[in-house]
This record gives structure tokens, sequence and C-alpha cells, in this order.
């Protein structure tokens, strides 16, 4: 239990960027301006990559937060009986965090759960939700080998309308939590009416932490996602030195991910690199010799 509330405050704290800045800090004197382009493409791509990425976190945020919540059990050996009730109200110190109503259906395991937001709502952590997800549990989030199913129905965070399968297992082995998340047939539509289609696989495991101090557990993720636009840009990244996230810093403190930028007969590769441990919400994309600062909101 400590440890799967340790892992639910981590995901509540992670940022979803409602906008990237990208500013270019070097060029290729050489370049064309063609391949100027290209690269700016390729950088504004794996930007849109990660807030996409970011996005559909915040639906195993909610997961870990309904299964922790005191109102449903759905952690403990029991669960709640069919019914509807606020989300929030805890009692293992994660507070009030969201502002929308769940209804449990059944009260033996597979259990359907729908979280809804309604028209829309901001939580206590200044996250803005509308519309709902609903959730199958197969059994308690904290058992190995549970899995969990998610569908969207007009469900927007921070503006990014989500589509697609979203799934969660728990893949822990021993004493080593470990979750894997699956997103299939993903859609996302921007604040800006851009729509891409999204796919990934990603594991998030707890590497240390000192039992009672919350503050020293770090956690790294890894694994890979697709996106793909309506003007034929695509990008495959992957991670490729594990994402450091820590109890005490809302960003991704360290880690980083390769990715192919391809549109037509163009093939550019780069990184996205967000630094060594350094609490604060910038990375960079490197494309060659070009850099290209990233400032997420």
């Amino acid at each position: 239990m400590k440890i799967l509330r340790t892992v639910f405050k981590v995901f509540m704290i992670v940022v979803l960027p409602a906008s990237i800045m990208l500013t270019a800090c070097k060029k290729d004197s050489n370049s064309s301006s063609n391949n100027t382009n290209n690269n700016s493409s390729a950088a504004g791509m794996s930007a849109n990559g990660a807030a996409s990425d970011n996005a559909y976190d915040d639906a195993l945020a909610v997961a870990l937060q309904v299964s922790s919540d005191s109102s449903t059990v759905l952690t403990g050996y029991t669960s709640k009986k069919s019914g509807t009730t606020t989300l929030g109200t805890t009692t293992n110190g994660a507070g009030s965090y969201y502002c929308a109503s769940v209804t449990l259906s059944g009260h033996t395991f597979p259990i359907t759960v729908t979280v809804d937001f309604g028209t829309g709502c901001v939580s206590a952590d200044g996250i803005t939700r509308s519309g709902s997800i609903t959730y199958v549990f197969s059994g308690r989030l904290s058992t190995p080998g549970t899995t969990i199913s998610a569908t969207f129905t007009n469900y927007v965070v921070n503006g990014y309308h989500l589509g697609g399968t979203y799934s969660i297992t728990n893949t822990s082995t021993g004493s080593t939590l470990s979750l894997k998340t699956d997103v299939t047939n993903g859609t996302i539509t921007y604040p800006n009416d851009t729509s891409y289609s999204f796919s990934g696989t990603k594991t998030t495991t707890l590497v240390s932490g000192t039992p009672g101090d919350l503050s020293s557990y770090i956690f790294n993720v890894t694994g890979s996602y697709n996106i793909t636009n309506s003007v034929g840009e695509s990008l495959s990244a992957s991670v490729t030195t594990p994402l450091v996230r820590v109890l005490t810093c809302r960003y991704v403190t360290a880690g980083v991910i390769a990715f192919t930028y391809t549109k037509g007969s163009v093939h550019i590769q780069g990184t996205l690199d967000y630094g060594n441990q350094t609490c604060d919400n910038n990375a960079t994309i490197t494309i060659g010799s070009n850099t290209y600062n990233v400032t997420l909101p």
C-alpha cells in the first residue's frame, strides 16, 4: 500500500503540457533552408509526442486515485458494493485531487468503474478534465497480474481530447513494483484542433527508496511510443536512458528519448534529453548540430 500511494503521488504531479515552446539555440550554417525546416518539424513532432505521452499518463493517474481512494477500496481485500461516490476523499494523505463522481458496478471482480468529470472541472493540482473514463478492473491494482482496461467518452485533459484503448497491467515481481501501460489505436486532438494517432507501451518501476521516507523514492520509466498526423508526418520514440521521477519534483528529472522523424523520403534522427536530475521544466532536443530548448509550462 505504501508503494502504491507513492506511485499515485508521483503521477499526480506530472505536468500535462498545454503548449510547448521550442527555441533554436544553434543552427548549422551549412544547412539548406529545407533541412532547417525539416529539423524544426522533427523537433516539433518530438515535443508533441512527449506531450501526447504525458496526456495519456493521466489515465494512469486517475486509475491510481480510484484504486487508493478510501471510498472505493479497490486496493484492499474487499471492494465497495455498487454505487456512486465522490472521488477525492482519501485516508492516505493524497488529498482531494479530483472533482469527479465515481460509479462502481458490482462488488466482486471484475468491477467496472466509471469516473465522470461532467462538463469540466479543475482538480486541486490544477488539471482541467471533462468527459469520463470507464475502467474494468480484473482485480486489485496492487496484485501482480491484475489488468485494467480503460475507454474514453468525450474525455479531455488540459485541452487534449483522448481516444483509443488504454490498459494497465501490474507486472510486479517479488518486492519490485512495476506497472505496464499500453495505448492502442489512440487518437489525440490538441487544443488547436490538430489531430494525431498515438500508440505506446511504457513501464514504471520503483528502483530505490528508504521505507518510511517517501521523498527518497525514485522511479524509472522505460518504453516507446509512435505518433502520426494527417499531413504525413510520423515519429517513433524510444526511451534509451530511463526517465527518472522523484517524489520531490513535479518534472521528469533525467533520461533520454531517441526518436526518428519521417515524412515521405525524409528521415531524421534525434534525441530529447530531460537533463541530469535537476528539478526544472527544461529539456533539450538535439538533431545533428542543431539543438532546441523545450520549455514545459
